[in-house]
């Protein structure tokens, strides 16, 4: 989701040294960026003075020698950890967002309090993002927007090899042919997030009778429920890849050559909007809670697919405690809860419509907006990037 503004960062600077800092773990899916010139990875730590100890280690061998100008962090929350490696990079001008500053939005905070805040002795430009650029990709333009920098592209990008894609297409050479090929994201970071692996069942056999085939796609966290899957659905059209380890790099190319997405709110459903296939997704963020504090705390808003063909199903209405907590994603469960809501029957149907759309408008990549959707304000919200 960060794609876009990597790009963009580059435009603006043709000429320039850019240096991208990823987590380990990402790096597979950023090795192959054209954009930059070097990448480097570093993961924080959770303990502030074990984090400290290592980022000045870490500017020290690898970021004071090159004397930057500037330094950009794209992430929205952005806490003391991330503040604090863009401070020690050495960097003339420290741009990002830091909560205090959000504050005046979000949480009615005055902005002389605001400026107590210890992102405003770190950063040098403090981003205060419009109430209406909530989706991850827009407010990541947004910094390089407020910065004065010009965005001539919005499309999020995914960057893999021509081996990569070889890999992919071997893997799935002779498997059900003539059948759509879907991606099955069972991971989600929040338990809150997981739809019932039960229900996805009774979906699925659905969906299969209907002349789908399945990848299903996760981590060591997930193998047991695609394992689950993989054992009550016909092996002939179920390919079980949670066991192969895959990186990033590899499991974006595999999803490139896949035609629908249907699973939760995931990475993997972001690789798939990148790459312009329709995707299906499940959030516990209720119909009426996304309203809070502007949409500062829906998880929808922030992630729904970036211009791409979609169809997000929530529930009508929080569950139990949850119809009162004033929090992020409007679940205040660490269980599948509200999520649980949605009818196996639902995505069925989601899936019935897209197919239909993408059979007759013989569309397969497409960022068309999401016209299987009532709910206008997505077209405003998330396909039109006007900053004024």
């Amino acid at each position: 989701m960060t794609s876009a503004a990597i790009r963009e960062l580059r435009a603006n600077y043709p000429a320039a040294h850019i240096t991208l800092v990823v987590r380990k773990i990402i790096y597979p899916l950023a090795e192959f960026c054209h954009y930059v010139n070097e990448i480097l990875t570093f993961n924080f730590s959770e303990d502030i003075l074990e984090n400290f100890e290592r980022s000045v280690d870490f500017a020290r061998k690898n970021l004071w020698k090159k004397r930057y100008n500037i330094a950009f962090s794209f992430r929205y929350w952005t806490d003391i950890k991330e503040m604090t490696l863009l401070y020690l990079s050495g960097a003339k001008e420290r741009i990002g967002y830091f909560r205090g500053a959000n504050g005046t939005y979000y949480r009615n905070i005055s902005p002389e309090d605001a400026q107590k805040d210890i992102g405003y002795f770190l950063l040098t430009h403090q981003v205060i993002q419009p109430k209406k650029i909530i989706n991850d990709v827009a407010r990541s333009l947004f910094v390089l927007h407020s910065y004065g920098l010009k965005i001539q592209r919005t499309n999020c990008e995914l960057w893999y090899g021509a081996e990569d894609l070889y890999k992919a297409e071997n893997f799935l050479k002779d498997f059900a042919p003539g059948r759509m090929k879907i991606t099955v994201g069972l991971g989600g970071g929040h338990p809150a997030r997981h739809y019932p692996v039960e229900k996805y069942l009774e979906a699925y056999q659905k969906i299969i009778a209907k002349g789908a085939a399945l990848i299903i796609f996760g981590g060591s966290a997930e193998a047991e429920d695609a394992k689950f899957l993989q054992d009550n659905l016909p092996a002939e059209f179920v390919k079980n890849i949670t066991t192969l380890k895959l990186n990033w790099r590899e499991t974006a190319a595999l999803i490139s050559l896949t035609e629908l997405y249907i699973g939760n709110d995931t990475g993997t459903a972001h690789c798939a909007a990148a790459a312009k296939i329709p995707t299906i997704t499940l959030s516990p963020e209720a119909k009426d809670r996304e309203l809070f504090f502007e949409r500062g705390l829906s998880q929808f808003a922030q992630y729904h697919p970036w211009q791409n063909l979609a169809i997000v199903l929530r529930p009508e209405h929080p569950l139990d405690k949850c119809k009162e907590a004033l929090i992020y994603s409007g679940c205040a469960e660490y269980k599948p809860h509200c999520i649980t809501q949605i009818n196996p029957a639902e995505i069925v149907k989601a899936f019935e419509e897209m197919a239909y759309f993408m059979k007759f408008s013989k569309i397969r990549k497409t960022g068309a907006p999401p016209v299987l959707t009532d709910d206008k304000s997505v077209e405003e919200l998330f396909f039109k990037l006007d900053f004024n």
